[in-house]
This record gives structure tokens, C-alpha cells and sequence, in this order.
């Protein structure tokens, strides 16, 4: 049952990325066919930044302790719903209001998966954050390899997210009534509306930052390498496709790779090195160098956020659901200052700038956590208390 609920877990994930990671390929396109500034775009994604954390709050402190992560599957059903609405909004307005209900939906389904996967590493003693967000990469992936096809091809987009549309549909009635028909876990608390612990607010001010900053490769990468540098409105998305292919190859082998080397190597030196890289790439301003940087980049930073989430739930042992919830909460949080800061930039400056602003301070949140002593030189887990006599052990 627990197996189960996993993997509906990492479904849900995939299902809901394939979309997203279609649109994201797409955003050239709509950009392009409203006439769309880099400022408003950017305070589109404000409006799905805010709408994000409104829902996490509410999911956290609510849902979740009512329902449980079952809520999942309906979430996906919603975000169906609420993508294809987005994606054919008829102006700019309408563009930055619609991306409401996205983020809305979305906002429900981040803190249920991750409530099962902390418990799940609780009950395990395994590390299954980092295959849990390689769901994110993969998904992402096959949907930006879908936008790119299409796009290819021709394809009128009506077709594309129609399809999608149908097809995600279907996944979150699977999830609702298959995988999570019956909860296994313990019930999950509400943590009540409280000043987060001073090690939980620092592990989410370094996720904000890179959240507030993870979006430059998500969603400005592909008018970078078409707009800027020239590549065909086809190959757009190949930036964001050699950064998820590296990011799912790192974190398939997260688990053996930070027992094997611990975390202060792969969450810490390793993602100094990568960010080191695509700096030098993207100064170099070549874009086929600069898509292999992406891959460098994706590849030695992918378990950085799950290293983090695992550091919080080791720490946090009395409510690890609500520190790893908080920790993401944050997170989403820097899509409230991030976006339109970038957007200003990439307006102002130039979307170059932006990037090279990505390495830095990626470089920076690397070094803050290694300095802060709370990463494990070797790769042992304590989750706290929840081991078990490993009956339950998921896959």
C-alpha cells in the first residue's frame, strides 16, 4: 500500500511536469502571438508565485491534516483544467490573471507528495527525495520533448493541450481511486500558524533563492537561445532538455551517489563546480556550448534541493512533514520576489545577465549550506525515528 502511494505520488508529479514542460516550450509562441513584454511575463509568474503560497498555506494547515495527501489526484484533475485555460488566454491580462488557478492547483499537489515521501523516508530509512524529484525532471523533459515535436511538425497547439488535457484528466482519477483509495500513513498535524524554527527559516531562505532563480532556466531559456542567440523557435527548449536529462541521470542515482560521496560533496562542492561551468559557458556565449553547460549545470546541482528537504526532515524529527512543508512553503515564496526582478532584468540588461546572476547565486546557496554544518560528510540516514522493522520498506 505505501508502495503505492508512492508512486501515485511521483504520477502525479510526472503527469502534471509533461503539461507544464509542453507550455514551457510554448512560451516563445504565446509570447510572440500576444505581444508579451518581459515584464509582464515575468509578473505572471508573481501572480502564479503568490497564488502558490496562498494554496500551500492552506493545503498545509487544512487539507491535508483533514483529508490527507488522497487530495492528490483531484488536484490533478483541477490543474488539467486550470493549464489549458492558461495556455489559450486571449491577451496579456488575462494571461497574468489565469495563472491563478495553475498555481492553485499545483499548490496542492507539491505539499501532498511530499508529505508521503517524508513519512515514506521516515518509515524506511532510505533517501527517496532525490527520485522523488527526478519525477519533476522527467516529466519536464517528456513534456518539452512533446512542444518540441509538435512544434516541429506543425501541430496546432489546440491539438498538443487538447491531448494533454484529456490525457491528465484520466492520470488523476487513476491516482484518486487506485493508489490512494485507502490512506496507510499516520495522520498528518496541523503545525498551527507559528514562527518556523531558526534553522527551518534559513533552510527556506536558501530554497526561495533558488527558486526565485531556478525559473531563468525554466522559463527564459527558451527565448534566450531563439530570441538572443539565434537558434530555430524548434530547438528552444533544448536548454531546459539537456538540463532535465542531466538533472534525471543525477538524481536517479541520488541515492548511491550521496552515500557514496555525502552530502557536503554532491549538494556542496559538486554544485560550486557546476555553477562554475555554466558561468563560463555563458559567458562564452556560444549557444550550443551554453546547452552543454545546462546539462553540466542541471547535473551537479539536481540533489541540491532534495539534500535540503532531507536536511530539514533529519533536524526536525518531532514534525518532519511540517519542516519539510515549511521548507517548500518558503520556497515557493521566491516566486513572490524573483520573477518580476528577473523580468525587470532581462528587460533592462539582458536575459545574459540573468543567467550569469543563476551561477552566482547558486555558487552562494552551496557555500551557505556547506558553512552552516548541517550536511553529512558520509551518507548515512537518520530520519528520526520511524525505521521500522522494514515490512514496509517501499521500492
Amino acid at each position: 500500500m505505501i508502495d503505492r502511494m508512492i508512486w501515485g505520488s511521483r504520477l502525479a508529479v510526472i503527469i502534471c511536469l509533461v503539461s507544464y514542460g509542453c507550455w514551457l516550450s510554448y512560451i516563445p509562441w504565446k509570447v510572440d502571438l500576444l505581444g508579451i513584454e518581459y515584464d509582464m511575463f515575468g509578473f505572471a509568474l508573481l501572480m502564479f508565485g503568490i497564488f502558490s503560497l496562498a494554496s500551500m498555506l492552506f493545503v498545509s494547515h487544512v487539507l491535508l491534516p483533514s483529508f490527507g495527501p488522497r487530495i492528490t489526484g483531484l488536484a490533478v484533475v483541477v490543474f488539467a483544467f486550470a493549464l489549458i485555460i492558461w495556455v489559450f488566454a486571449p491577451n496579456t491580462t488575462l494571461f497574468i490573471v489565469l495563472a491563478a488557478p495553475l498555481s492553485l492547483a499545483f499548490g496542492v499537489i507539491q505539499p501532498s507528495t511530499l508529505a508521503v515521501i517524508t513519512q515514506a523516508e521516515d518509515r524506511s530509512g532510505r533517501r527517496l527525495q532525490p527520485l522523488h524529484w527526478a519525477s519533476f525532471s522527467a516529466g519536464s523533459l517528456l513534456g518539452l520533448v512533446i512542444g518540441m515535436i509538435s512544434q516541429a511538425l506543425a501541430m496546432p497547439p489546440a491539438f498538443v493541450f487538447g491531448g494533454l488535457f484529456v490525457l491528465t484528466i484520466l492520470v488523476g482519477l487513476f491516482i484518486f481511486f487506485v493508489p490512494f483509495r485507502t490512506v496507510t500513513f499516520d495522520p498528518i498535524v496541523s503545525p498551527g500558524f507559528r514562527l518556523p524554527s531558526g534553522l527551518v527559516l534559513f533552510l527556506g531562505g536558501l530554497a526561495a533563492l533558488s527558486m526565485a532563480t531556478i525559473s531563468i532556466i525554466l522559463d527564459w531559456s527558451a527565448l534566450w537561445l531563439t530570441r538572443d542567440l539565434g537558434l530555430a523557435i524548434a530547438l528552444g527548449g533544448t536548454g531546459i532538455m539537456a538540463f532535465n536529462i542531466a538533472e534525471i541521470i543525477s538524481r536517479l542515482f541520488g541515492e548511491a551517489l550521496i552515500n557514496r560521496f555525502g552530502e557536503v560533496l554532491v549538494a556542496g562542492w559538486g554544485m560550486i563546480l557546476g555553477c562554475v561551468i555554466f558561468l563560463a559557458t555563458a559567458l562564452l556565449g556560444n549557444p550550443y556550448m551554453i546547452v552543454i553547460g545546462f546539462g553540466f549545470f542541471g547535473f551537479f546541482t539536481a540533489n541540491f534541493i532534495p539534500v535540503l528537504f532531507g536536511v530539514a526532515a533529519r533536524e526536525e524529527t518531532d514534525n518532519a512533514v511540517a519542516a519539510v512543508n515549511d521548507v517548500n512553503l518558503l520556497a515557493f515564496a521566491g516566486f513572490l520576489f524573483g520573477p518580476p526582478i528577473i523580468g525587470f532584468i532581462a528587460k533592462s540588461v539582458s536575459i545574459t545577465a540573468c543567467m550569469i546572476i543563476l551561477g552566482i547565486a547558486w555558487a552562494i546557496i552551496a557555500a551557505a549550506l556547506m558553512m552552516s554544518r548541517k550536511l553529512n560528510t558520509g551518507g548515512s540516514v537518520n530520519q528520526g525515528s520511524g525505521g521500522g522493522d522494514g515490512s514496509n520498506q517501499p521500492a
